[in-house]
């Protein structure tokens, strides 16, 4: 039996409130995990549930002319930034860079993306 996986429409919901209603908030991964389980009754791990559901939407974004939305998930730390599982898990966003000021600068600039774009009340 396949292993359930979160609903790519409640995900892009719960991503879109972080771009829209809250402009600049950023979301860890465990907090996903409950908002997630807010909005659906469903429970998945902040570790390891989320990489695949976040590139598919990053995927069908892409596909509608829409940055990367996951962008918004990141590692608690200091700086918080998405995890390994971000990087290249769409045409629009690049390969993991080596140095972590190439990376902070390059995730900053999707960010800008994501907190300007017009995103609809649905998953396009």
């Amino acid at each position: 039996m396949a292993k359930p996986t979160p609903n790519l429409d409640d995900l892009y919901v719960v991503l879109r409130s972080h771009a829209v209603a809250k402009p600049g908030q950023l979301c860890t991964y465990t907090e996903l995990s409950h908002q997630y389980k807010a909005r659906t009754g469903d429970w998945f791990k902040a570790h390891g549930s989320w990489d695949a559901p976040l590139g598919a939407l990053n995927h069908r974004l892409h596909t509608a002319a829409a940055p990367a939305l996951s962008a918004v998930v990141v590692l608690k730390g200091d700086p918080p930034e998405p995890g390994r599982g971000f990087w290249g898990s769409a045409p629009s966003v690049p390969p993991r860079p080596k140095s972590e000021m190439q990376r902070l600068t390059a995730w900053q600039a999707i960010l800008q993306t994501v907190f300007v774009h017009p995103w609809p009340t649905a998953l396009p």
